[in-house]
């Protein structure tokens, strides 16, 4: 895939492959997600540490157990043509990660496991790189991988304060399937949860 963009960060017609991961992306994915979704002032930046952590042993066990209704993705920017990409997100020394996702077969509910469905998580864009139509290239390939799997609809959820978010989903064509409330709203001002569809 080749990218047009105007970004300073991102030259024209730089090359974009959209690939599953290995073992040796864990790294890379780890700093992706972590900067994506914790935000923490200065003086905390030690968390991010704790968090990377915490992210690789999670991915590390879950690309271990090759589940066969499994799949985490990495999206790579060829870093020949992007000199100014940091090598923070570099696992190796021709491509940069700057995406990733992951798709599974998922229950609706701890209680019922006889239906599963094909869910969406953990999609991640490098803030420097937004915009430029690789979420949705990404979310594109997992939907191409649950047609595989036999399936014609994916799942995910999204916080309902993730404006962009949800702006790059219903763009994508998910819809609301329900509206999930967050008991912890009894102490915190966190926002409630929404369950999108897709039928494909």
């Amino acid at each position: 895939m080749v990218l047009q963009s105007a970004n300073n960060n991102v030259n024209n017609n730089s090359k974009l492959t959209i690939s599953p991961a290995g073992i040796e992306d864990i790294k890379a994915i780890s700093t992706v997600l972590a900067k994506s979704f914790y935000d923490f002032p200065d003086f905390a930046n030690w968390v991010y540490g704790v968090l990377r952590f915490t992210i690789n042993e999670d991915l590390r066990y879950r690309l271990r157990s090759h589940s066969p209704r499994y799949c985490c993705l990495v999206a790579k920017l060829d870093r020949q043509a992007n000199e100014r990409i940091s090598t923070e997100h570099s696992s190796t020394s021709d491509f940069t990660i700057v995406g990733t996702v992951e798709i599974a077969l998922r229950s609706p509910s701890f209680w019922s496991t006889h239906f599963q469905h094909p869910y969406i998580s953990n999609l991640a864009v490098n803030q420097n790189y937004r915009r430029l139509g690789i979420g949705s290239q990404l979310l594109a390939r997992c939907e191409q991988i649950a047609i595989d799997w036999g399936y014609q609809e994916t799942r995910l959820h999204v916080l309902d304060s993730n404006d962009s978010a949800k702006k790059l989903y219903y763009h994508n064509g998910y819809q609301i399937l329900q509206v999930e409330a967050n008991w912890m709203n009894l102490w915190f001002d966190y926002s409630s949860r929404l369950l999108l569809k897709k039928q494909i």
